[in-house]
Order: C-alpha cells, then sequence, then structure tokens
C-alpha cells in the first residue's frame, strides 16, 4: 500500500514538474525571456526534477515487484520518458544554453501524460513476468534499447523541426523575391 501511495506521488509530482518545465519552455519560444537568465534555467532545474522523481518511480516499483520494471506498457512508456530525462541532462552538461530541451521536454510530458492518464486502470500495476521475461537480459538488453528509442526519437523530431525551420526560412525568401518582381 505504501508502495502504491508513494508510486502515485512521484508520478503527479514528476508530471506536474514537466508540466510546468513545457510552459516555461514554451513561453521562452513565443517571448524572447533570453534577458531573464533565471527564469530560462529554472526550467532546466525542473528537469532535473522531473529525472531524480521518475528514478525514485522506477526504483519504487523495482523494489515492489521485484524485478527491473519493463514488463508492460505503462513502465516501458515511463522509462522512456526516463530516457528523455537522460538526453537532456547530458546535452544540458555539454552546452549550457541549447534549444534540445524544447524537443525533450514536450516529448517527456506527452509519454508520461499518456501513460499516466490514457492507459487502462489495471495498466500501471506490476504483475508477475512473462517466462521470456525472465532473464538477467532483461535489465541490460531493454534498458539499452529503451535509451536508443529516446535517442532515435529525439533526434526524428529535431531533423522534423528542421525541416520545418528550412522550409519557413526558404517560403520566406521565395515570397520576399516574389514580391520585389511583381513591384518592377
Amino acid at each position: 500500500m505504501i508502495f502504491s501511495i508513494l508510486e502515485h506521488i512521484l508520478t503527479h509530482i514528476s508530471f506536474s514538474v514537466v508540466s510546468i518545465v513545457l510552459l516555461i519552455y514554451f513561453l521562452t519560444l513565443l517571448v524572447n525571456l533570453d534577458e531573464i537568465i533565471g527564469f530560462f534555467y529554472s526550467s532546466d532545474k525542473g528537469i532535473v526534477i522531473t529525472f531524480f522523481g521518475i528514478t525514485g518511480l522506477l526504483f519504487t516499483r523495482w523494489i515492489y515487484s521485484g524485478h527491473f520494471p519493463l514488463s508492460n506498457l505503462y513502465e516501458s512508456l515511463i522509462c522512456l520518458s526516463w530516457a528523455f530525462a537522460i538526453i537532456h541532462i547530458v546535452s544540458y552538461f555539454n552546452n549550457k544554453k541549447n534549444r534540445l530541451n524544447a524537443i525533450t521536454a514536450p516529448s517527456a510530458i506527452f509519454i508520461q501524460g499518456f501513460a499516466t492518464s490514457c492507459l487502462l486502470n489495471n495498466m500501471p500495476q506490476s504483475g508477475i513476468l512473462v517466462p521470456a521475461l525472465q532473464s538477467q537480459w532483461l535489465m541490460m538488453h531493454v534498458s539499452m534499447m529503451i535509451l536508443g528509442y529516446g535517442a532515435l526519437l529525439c533526434g526524428s523530431l529535431l531533423s522534423i523541426a528542421l525541416l520545418v525551420i528550412t522550409f519557413r526560412k526558404v517560403r520566406s525568401t521565395f515570397w520576399k523575391n516574389n514580391m520585389k518582381k511583381k513591384c518592377y
């Protein structure tokens, strides 16, 4: 009973913090708030808090179930959200002011929101592992696979963002050149 209450508390804390972080990122992107350095860096601290909340949630599930928490869709999605938090933290330490956070925070909130609210009520409950997952390779193989999925998804979203930015620049240049020809 205590473990399930702790899981709910950690889930709601991490989801609430990442929601606030997402709001800060969108405000930073819409309005140029780069002059307010504390406002921008508070969102990075929020992702670190979210990371520790999800880590606590995963450890709680690990202790409660007795196996690494990757046995169902809920646990896999929470681990994928955790992978996005790791990618954000690693990229933050490499470059103090990066725009990768505009990709990782929305992805983490959408994945975690789907896992906590859209799945069935009995899905978040941990169960006995199926025989195919009762191996020592579960922890190493599946955790690295989830981190790889997170990196692949983050790279895909970055490439889509690059295409959108490039298309907007080409379109604005095209319209400027087209308007100059009409004026002559």
